[in-house]
């Protein structure tokens, strides 16, 4: 059953929209940092760096994905979104706070944090459904031989 549907080709557009999707992704993260970026520049100045530069990189990212359809672009996404969901569960995970911030340790119930949470998971799927894509057009071209191999036509000049 899935031989089938892995064997079909991808519909025209399908990575347009996928990279919409995923700028949108990117342009979210970067919204929910800048609402909660003043919280952490006085108190945890090291957080507030970091958030600066998870909206510097997301910004960047979903631009790029905006008019650059390759690989490179995904797996930028891919890794501001798990650096991103890694700041979030350090900080809340250890017990005497990350990076300076003792506040956060336990606060899993932070409304912007799962937001942050929930579009991070939305990028990362989207990541792994680009790849998986790309992978099933690369199985469904068709062999191409080596360039020594290839024939050039001739053609004869008149005489």
């Amino acid at each position: 059953m899935f031989g089938r549907v892995s064997a079909a080709p991808p519909a025209p557009g399908a990575d347009v929209v996928a990279r919409a999707v995923g700028a949108l992704a990117l342009a979210a993260l970067a919204v929910i940092h800048v609402v909660d970026l003043p919280a952490t520049l006085g108190p945890t100045p090291l957080v507030g760096a970091g958030y600066l530069g998870i909206i510097a990189a997301a910004v960047l990212t979903g631009g790029v994905m905006i008019v650059w359809s390759h690989w490179v672009a995904w797996a930028a996404a891919g890794a501001v979104a798990a650096s991103a969901m890694g700041g979030y569960v350090l900080t809340r995970a250890l017990p005497g706070g990350f990076l300076g911030d003792h506040g956060d340790a336990g606060n899993w119930r932070c409304p912007l944090g799962i937001a942050a949470l929930s579009v991070e998971t939305l990028l990362i799927l989207l990541v792994v459904l680009a790849a998986w894509q790309a992978r099933a057009r690369a199985t469904n071209l068709p062999p191409q031989p080596p360039a020594a191999v290839r024939r050039v036509p001739e053609y004869s000049q008149p005489r």
